[in-house]
């Protein structure tokens, strides 16, 4: 408890620190292993702090300290020949803290982040070439508190995108989380961009890199959908980025859990997201009745399916503002059992096969399809129960065997098959 309390009070002294005064770099520093030009230095504070500094934290930022730890890094951001960069934007990409260089390029920065995760910042300017550095273990596995001094090389193809976020009637919306990433670039390096829209629906990212294709993604649930655009353009010169966003509609949704004859399913788990959307993802539970209801979901196209080794989807179904009551969803499930052995060609069982049911069935522009799966027993056996009428695709596949594909149609409540496997 003592140490505890000492590390946090030597943290929250370093904190009022004023940055330009660093501690002088230590002999024996080592360079951080990444694509930037980067010093890193461990500090030693002895003097008594005073009380402890809350940290920087972006919109949905998390200050609870349970599983959590405080990590401080400051140094001085410079260009190629050491001469201090104002205004230079320091970003965590994942927690979404920022910071700025002074005058004379020193920022400072403290992260509140979980104790098992390590930071990645970016410096970035425009008209220089940013700089993207991840921070592990070997780093920052003793001290929450760094020094990172970085240089920056000139780029005259680093420009500012500026957008806009509003709605149907151009009103903008706040707080809209907008993302910009490229998973390859020139440099061979990943970007991950992460701006929030101020009260005026403005946003803004800096140090963007032209003639590169990004992903930009807007977020704003529940109320809005989620934006994306897989193949955006950024050019030398860009213009305003402004996106509309119109406001979901929302319905509370009744109904019930139906297999293949019609009969209710109880105590059934399943999730519906919503396609349209593609942020909202609900589950529904039927009551012992086979009902089940669900408030305050978006109007538009949906999808359902289970987890686990019995997998149903559904999908194709679309919730419109006068059809979401008495919603009927039938999953393939019935009184049906599938009982079977595997061999080989003389007869000995196959232990561990894997064997596989998978059916597909359309109701107009609804597609219901199943997957089941499991491995045969000691005696090469396996039987699969709750099967629903009709026909299965069976796959029956076995370490060095050939695999074996066929249709199986019920003749009975309950069915035996046989499978001979031959040998690779």
């Amino acid at each position: 408890m003592l140490s505890t309390l000492a590390l946090y009070l030597l943290i929250a002294y370093h904190l009022l620190q004023d940055p330009v005064a660093a501690p002088a770099q230590p002999e024996n520093a080592s360079p951080v292993t990444s694509s930037s030009s980067a010093t890193m230095h461990a500090v030693e504070v002895t003097t008594t702090p005073p009380a402890a500094v809350e940290p920087q934290t972006g919109p949905g930022g998390d200050n609870q300290r349970a599983g959590r730890k405080i990590v401080e890094i400051f140094g001085r951001v410079a260009d190629a020949d050491g001469q201090a960069i104002e205004n230079a934007l320091i970003a965590e990409e994942r927690y979404f803290a920022t910071t700025r260089s002074d005058a004379e390029g020193y920022y400072r920065i403290l992260l509140d982040i979980p104790r098992h995760r390590y930071p990645t910042l970016h410096f970035l300017r425009t008209g220089y070439d940013g700089r993207r550095i991840k921070l592990g273990k070997n780093e920052l596995g003793e001290t929450p508190i760094y020094e990172l001094d970085v240089n920056l090389e000139d780029a005259l193809d680093s420009v500012t995108l500026q957008g806009w976020i509003g709605n149907e009637i151009g009103i903008g919306l706040e707080g809209a989380r907008v993302e910009l990433n490229a998973s390859y670039t020139r440099n061979r390096d990943s970007f991950y961009f992460t701006d929030f829209t101020d009260t005026r629906g403005n946003f803004e990212f800096e140090g963007v890199r032209a003639e590169e294709t990004y992903k930009l993604s807007v977020n704003l649930t529940p109320e809005y959908p989620y934006y994306e655009d897989l193949d955006f353009q950024v050019t030398q010169n860009p213009g305003q980025i402004n996106i509309v966003l119109q406001k979901l509609s929302f319905v509370d949704i009744d109904g019930m859990i139906l297999d293949r004859n019609s009969t209710p399913v109880s105590d059934y788990e399943m999730y519906i997201s919503n396609v349209t959307t593609g942020t909202h993802t609900r589950k529904i539970v039927s009551d012992s009745s086979g009902f089940f209801t669900l408030s305050n979901f978006p109007l538009g196209e949906v999808r359902l399916s289970t987890r686990g080794a019995e997998f149903f989807k559904i999908s194709g179904l679309r919730i419109t503002d006068t059809g979401y009551q008495n919603l009927k969803l039938v999953v393939d499930r019935g009184s049906h059992y599938l009982l079977g052995w595997i061999s080989d060609e003389n007869g000995i069982a196959v232990e561990k096969a894997m064997v596989t049911l998978d059916r597909k069935f359309q109701d107009g522009e609804v597609e219901h399809s199943s997957y089941r799966s499991q491995g045969t027993d000691g005696n090469g056996g396996f039987a699969f129960e709750n099967l629903g009428d009709g026909e299965y695709h069976v796959t029956v596949y076995a370490l060095g065997f050939e695999k074996q594909d066929f249709s199986h149609r019920f003749d009975d409540q309950s069915d035996e098959i046989f499978v001979t496997l031959k040998r690779n």
